[in-house]
Formats: C-alpha cells, structure tokens, sequence
C-alpha cells in the first residue's frame, strides 16, 4: 500500500507539474502576442504623432518663408505627391523586404526626415524634405497596415481599426505637444528635434516585437501590378471614403458657420464632433465587425455617411449638422480598416502589393474631393455641392454588396 500511495502521489505530481508547465507557456504565448500587437499600436501612434508634429507648424513655417497663400499651398502639395509616388514601391518593398523590418526602418527614416525639414533653409529644399516625408510616410502607413494585419491574424479577431484609432491618438497627442512647444517659446528645430529622438527610440526599441510576413517565401512579385475586379471596387470604396474625409476637413466648418451664423465663434464645433465620432468609432469598430461582420458594417457605414450629411444638410440647425457630422465620423471610421482586411485577403496580389494597389485608387480622393467641391461650391453653392458627400456615401452602399461577401 505504502508503494502504490507513492506512485500515485508521484503521477499527480507529474501531471501538476505538466499542468503548469502548459500553463505557463499559454501565458508566454498570450504574452508575446500582446507585445505584437503593442508594436503594432505604437507604429500607427507614431505615424499620427510625427505627421501632426509637422502640421502644427505650418504656420511658423509660412512665417518663415514668408508664403503668401498660393506658395504655401504649391509647396504643401509635395506632401502627398510624394506619398501618391510612394504607392507602388511600397507595396513591393514590403512584399520583398517584409514589414518587420520595413515597419520600424520606415517609421525611423520618417521621423529623421521631420528633424530635416526643420533644417530646410530655402522654398526648394523644403519642397524636397516635403516630397520625401510623404514618400517615407506612405512607406510606413502599407507596412504598419501590413504587419497590423499579420498581428490581427494571431488574434483570429477584428484589430485594425483600433489601430487606426491608435494614429488618431498620435495625431492629438503632436497637436496637444505642439501647442505645449509653442507656450514654452520652443523653436521648430527644437521640437521636432525632441519628436524625432522620441520617436525613433520608440521604433527601435519595439522593433523586435514583429512578426514575420508568411509571404516572403513567395517571391518579390511585380513592383507595378494592375488590381482584379475586387481590389478595384475595394478601390473604389476607398476614394469614396477619403473623398469624404477630405470634403468635412475642408469644408465643413465652412458650411457648420454659414448654417451658425458668420458671427459664430464655434465654427469648428462641427468638425469636432466629426473627429471625435471617426475616433469612437475607431476604438468600437473592432468589436462591430466581429459581432456583425465586414459587410453588414461597411453598408451601414454607408448609410451613415449619406443619413448623416443629408440631415445636416436638410435640417440647416446647428444641432442637427453637429448630429449629421457625427454620423459621418462613425460612418467613416471603419471604412478604411475594413477595405484594408478584405485587400489582404486577395488570392491575386499579396497582401502588401494589395494594400499599395487600393490604396493608390482611394488616395487621389484626397487630392481631388477639395478642389472637385470648392468647384461646385463656386457653381451651385455649397450646400449643393456637399450633396456629393451624401452621394459618395450611397456609392459605399452599394459597392459593399458586390464585393465583400458575406464575410
């Protein structure tokens, strides 16, 4: 008896042991996976954060210069130039290379080339600085989105609009220190020198919680590869998107204090509720998509973005067009996110190439809606013109059903 109580105790033993050894690899697992996803949600927040940097101190560089309007706009616009360049290149640099290595190399060549427009000291140089932090830009925005995806994989659940959300915190937090670097008397060297080493610390020391690409032992692929059918109507419903991004950053303010009054000293009131319904509904989105799927959400989106801006537009209320706003913002935040998933998973192109393809089609939105609005605004009048906005939002509707399926 004494022997057979041994063995037993000797079995449950081994099996607690066993038990905790299993246990505490889980925890690793969990744990590493989290770490992943961290990464992953810093490099969106830096993105946000060294683009915003740059922007708060537009106005001192116009100052600088001495821009008048017309020469601060012509040498804004290498900006996206150079990301619209960067498009395809990116797509293929992060298929070759992987977005382990190309995310944190990215995000550290963008925050140098912010420290090196601050050096620029003639309207040519800044042009340059300009073009090439929009081409480091795009280069980081295809390999977070990439390795977002690989990350997302692990989970088996919805992420990247919480990622997203993540660059709209960045985004806040350079308004909010610039402000801060403002009120201390700092120069534009001395701030963007602070973000740039703060930034690249970061980027390195997170660098070794990516994951590996699966692809990578597929080939290079082509640098210039024409999209299929589906990835053009994901296309399709990115211009759609953007256009209507660009339209309220452009014009709604315009339209909220032609409705407010001109005396109005709110007429950014509408915008905010925008921005801050886009980054809700960022930080919720993850959680719709896994409950009602990509489809279901991306329709509703839709009808968001058309109920929402009709009613503004109908009901010429401040409070209605503050309601209508924030419907566009909800409706707009998961848009991007999702076209991105539903990209990656195209059986013709890598996900990374893929990325670069729909996104290519959605970012001319942001170059023309603008001008395509003030056009029409000139024409016809504003509020006509932002029917657009409506328009393009019955356009997501109805593109949504044709190409993400029931996924």
């Amino acid at each position: 008896m004494p022997h057979k109580g041994n063995d037993l105790f000797t079995h449950d033993h081994t099996s607690s042991r066993d038990g905790s050894f299993f246990f505490t690899m889980d925890g690793m697992i969990k744990s590493r996976r989290n770490l992943n996803r961290l990464a992953v949600a810093v490099s969106f927040f830096l993105s946000g954060l060294l683009f915003s940097s740059w922007a708060v101190r537009i106005p001192a560089i116009k100052d600088r210069f001495h821009f008048n309007d017309a020469q601060l706009g012509g040498v804004l616009f290498m900006l996206p130039l150079g990301s619209f360049v960067a498009l395809p290149f990116a797509g293929w640099a992060v298929h070759r290379f992987g977005s382990r290595l190309m995310t944190p190399l990215a995000a550290i060549t963008y925050s140098l080339l912010l420290f090196a427009l601050s050096q620029c000291q003639s309207p040519i140089t800044l042009s340059v600085g300009l073009f090439f932090f929009g081409f480091w830009g795009d280069f980081l925005n295809i390999s977070m989105n990439t390795q977002g995806i690989a990350v997302q994989g692990l989970f088996d659940k919805p992420l990247l609009s919480s990622f997203h959300a993540m660059w709209s915190v960045g985004a806040l937090a350079g308004a909010v220190l610039g402000g801060a670097s403002f009120k201390m008397d700092m120069t534009t060297v001395q701030h963007m020198s602070g973000i740039t080493i703060f930034t690249a610390l970061l980027a390195i020391g997170f660098s070794r919680h990516m994951v590996s690409d699966r692809h990578l032992s597929e080939g290079s692929g082509p640098l210039f590869a024409w999209p299929d059918k589906a990835l053009l109507i994901l296309g399709s419903i990115c211009f759609c998107c953007t256009l209507c991004e660009g339209a309220m950053a452009d014009w709604s303010s315009l339209y909220y204090r032609q409705v407010a009054g001109e005396g109005s000293s709110a007429g950014t009131t509408g915008y905010t509720a925008f921005t801050f319904a886009m980054s809700f509904g960022r930080f919720s989105g993850d959680r719709l998509i896994q409950h009602f799927r990509n489809r279901k959400v991306l329709m509703a989106d839709g009808l968001l973005i058309a109920v929402g801006l009709g009613l503004a537009l109908w009901v010429q209320l401040p409070f209605a067009v503050i309601i209508g706003y924030a419907a566009v913002g909800f409706g707009v935040a998961t848009v991007i996110p999702i076209v991105y998933t539903v990209a990656a998973r195209s059986g013709t192109m890598a996900p990374a190439i893929a990325l670069a393809a729909v996104s290519t089609i959605g970012f001319t939105g942001f170059l023309i809606g603008p001008p395509i609005i003030g056009f029409i605004a000139h024409a016809i009048g504003l509020r006509m013109a932002l029917l657009l906005v409506v328009m393009l939002g019955i356009c997501i509707w109805m593109l949504s059903r044709q190409t993400v399926g029931k996924h």
